[in-house]
Order: structure tokens, then C-alpha cells, then sequence
């Protein structure tokens, strides 16, 4: 294989980001190649559910994409051993199983002539000529006018770019197989705040989860409040599954290196949702790369929503916050408008 190769883009990254970033690059005719060190199709901690907005702009974006999924309507809300606020939503939630959504993201990056590396990213350096050298490391390098950063919560070119985030979520799951319930049911409590717990009922298997906010010091107590709550709803436990996501939304300071995806800190603040923004950055990134513009500039709403998404999660935990919550979810009429509204509210992209 050679050492050396000079390309256009060079996206570290195969998850749906980097995969969907990939495609739309190949749609604009720009030469890319994505670089991942799993094997696909692998599994990952996410509960896999699009909603409406996800799903919509995921076929706006890749015509004829076709994946496996649950539909699920049912949503259900419970603070502490309060009444349960129970709704049917407007539109679907689809329900996937990450190993093969993601796979069927790749394969359409591949099917539509994109090009695919099983390799580790190791360093980058920005060369004399605005380039930017990356090494990877089985030490194959690559030049390229743009390196699109897609590798996930734990980034090394983030990392290389700005140190460790500074804030991050914990999220663990346990699953058990088959199709048992039909419902999302998220319970709050002042025990995990802030946090909460969650199920989703998915494609094939019921996940249980527990997200909450994260230092190392904390993990041990955190298993095990996690364990004690599945207990709680009489679900063994067996292989409790744990993944860090970043709360830290990064802009790079180098031009020509985009993060986009859970890479940048793109996760939705309250409730993880990673989804939708990285299927919205990716196509900011396409932009920024086709248009010749910052990514600042093309990806400048979500960066917004982004920051006030901090201030909703600070307020939706703080001790007036939680009291209006729990007063809330007596009132399911209000929440199911709030959250459908909400679904619909997302910008798409213009055809």
C-alpha cells in the first residue's frame, strides 16, 4: 500500500457522520476517502432511535436509504412514584439497532463509489502550503485540503486540537432480547438528577438505560445505582454497557479541520440525542468544503442552538426547573404538544 496520498478530504470516522459526510461529498463529485479502525458492521452504546426530524432529514439527505426499524408512538413519563404521563406521539420514532444502522449507512457510502479505510488516526500537522498532513498508525499518511473529524465522543483529533472535554455524560445500557413492549418510558428522580433513567423499546430487543452527568471518581456509584434501578424494574442484569459522550460543543480553531458529529460536542444537551446533529453537521461540513466557506458560517445555527441548549439543561435541572417538570407531567395534553411541536420545529434542508 502506499505511504503517501493526496486527496481532497480525509474524514476520520465512519459512524453516521463520517459515513453520511462521505456520501453527500461523493454526491458533489469531491474526492474523499473515510478511515475507520473497527470492522463493520459493529455495535455501540445508543438506544438507535431517529425522530421525525432525524429520519426526514437522513432521507432528504441520502435518497433511498434503506435500514431496519421499530415504530414506536408510545411515550411514557414518570417522576418519582408520581402518575405516569403517557402519550401517543404525532410521528414515528423509529427504533434501529445501531450495529446495522450504522452498517447501512456505510454501505451506502460504499455503494455510491466512496472508498473506505480500516486504519487508526494517529496525528495531524498543517503543512506549508495550507495542507493538512495526516498520519495514521500503521504510518500511512495522507494530504488533503480538508480532514473532517468524525470519530466520536472520544476524538483524538479533537483531543489534539483542544485537550479532554470538560464536561461529559455517562451513559450505560443493558438490554434484553426480544420485543416485550412497545413504548419509550423515561423515569426522573432526585436520586440520578441530573440524569434519568430510561428504556426504549427497539428493534428486535428492549434497551434499559441510565444517563447522568460524569466525573471518574463517580463511575463505580453510578453502576451501581444503575444496577439497583434494573433491579427495580425486574430486569437482569447482566452486561451493563458504558459510553462517554461530550457536553462540550468545540469549534476548531483551523480552518480546514472540521468536527462534526458527537466528534464536535454535537449531542443534544438534555437528552443525548446525537442523531439529528450529526446528520446536520455533516451536511454543514459538505457545505463549508463545496462552498469554500467556514464551517463556522455554514454550521452557525447549530453552534447557536447549541449554546442554548446549555442554558435549557441548566435550567431543566436547577431546583425550580425539576419542580415545573414534575408539576408538568401531570398534563399530558401539554407535553405531547410541546414534544411534537418540537419534532416539526427543526430546520430541514431546502430542496
Amino acid at each position: 500500500m502506499e505511504k503517501l496520498r493526496k486527496i481532497d478530504v480525509l474524514i476520520v470516522g465512519a459512524g453516521p457522520a463520517g459515513s453520511v459526510c462521505g456520501s453527500l461529498l461523493k454526491q458533489a463529485g469531491v474526492d474523499c476517502v473515510v478511515v475507520d479502525h473497527a470492522t463493520f458492521p459493529r455495535d455501540k452504546v445508543c438506544a438507535g432511535g431517529l425522530t421525525v426530524k432525524a429520519w426526514r432529514l437522513l432521507d432528504q439527505l441520502l435518497p433511498g436509504i434503506k435500514y431496519d426499524y421499530r415504530p414506536i408512538y408510545r411515550l411514557r413519563c414518570q417522576f418519582e412514584e408520581d402518575p405516569v404521563c403517557e402519550f401517543l406521539t404525532e410521528f414515528e420514532l423509529r427504533m434501529t439497532r445501531r450495529k446495522d444502522f450504522d452498517y447501512s449507512l456505510v454501505k451506502y457510502y460504499q455503494d455510491h463509489g466512496g472508498e473506505l479505510i480500516k486504519g487508526s488516526f494517529a496525528r495531524f500537522e498543517q503543512e506549508a502550503d495550507g495542507r493538512i498532513l495526516v498520519t495514521l498508525k500503521s504510518g500511512m499518511q495522507f494530504s488533503c485540503r480538508y480532514l473532517v473529524a468524525a470519530d466520536g465522543s472520544n476524538s483524538l483529533i479533537r483531543r489534539q486540537i483542544v485537550g479532554e472535554p470538560k464536561l461529559q455524560a455517562l451513559f450505560l445500557e443493558e438490554f434484553t432480547e426480544g420485543e416485550k413492549d412497545d413504548d419509550v418510558f423515561v423515569h426522573f428522580s432526585h436520586q440520578y438528577k441530573p440524569g434519568c433513567f430510561y428504556k426504549f423499546s427497539s428493534h428486535g430487543r428492549d434497551i434499559y438505560g441510565f444517563a447522568c452527568l460524569e466525573t471518574n471518581e463517580d463511575f463505580p456509584r453510578h453502576r451501581e445505582k444503575f444496577s439497583q434501578t434494573l433491579k427495580k424494574y425486574g430486569v437482569p442484569v447482566e452486561h451493563i454497557h458504558g459510553a462517554y459522550i461530550s457536553l462540550n460543543t468545540v469549534k476548531s480553531p483551523i480552518e480546514h479541520v472540521i468536527l462534526i458529529g458527537d466528534a464536535g460536542g454535537f449531542a443534544n444537551k438534555l437528552t443525548g440525542e446525537g442523531l439529528y446533529d450529526a446528520f446536520k453537521t455533516a451536511y454543514n461540513a459538505k457545505r463549508a468544503i463545496v462552498e469554500g466557506k467556514p464551517f463556522s458560517e455554514t454550521n452557525h445555527q447549530v453552534f447557536v442552538k447549541m449554546e442554548h441548549q446549555v442554558k435549557v439543561f441548566n435550567f431543566f435541572f436547577s431546583k425550580f426547573g425539576f419542580w415545573f417538570l414534575r408539576h408538568m407531567l401531570h398534563y399530558p395534553r401539554i407535553i405531547k404538544w410541546i414534544f411534537d411541536t418540537k419534532m416539526k420545529r427543526e430546520r430541514l434542508i431546502a430542496k
